[in-house]
């Protein structure tokens, strides 16, 4: 099983995992920012971030390169 392994899809999933902890720690540090400057837990943030999620999805599913 040990010769079997993978590389390729060791990277791939390594990569994934890195960029989606990298997306949370934005927003976290975001909502952080927001809280400490006005003292008030703005959640149209998160909408934003659904927004561009969204239209990010749209697009390469219209075949628009990125």
């Amino acid at each position: 099983m040990i010769g079997d392994f993978d590389y390729q899809f060791f990277l791939e999933v390594l990569t994934g995992g890195l960029l989606s902890g990298v997306m949370y720690s934005l927003v976290a540090i975001g909502f952080v920012l927001i809280y400490k400057t006005s003292g008030v837990l703005n959640f149209a943030q998160g909408a934003l971030l659904l927004f561009a999620a969204l239209t990010f999805v749209s697009l390469v599913e219209r075949g628009v390169p990125f």
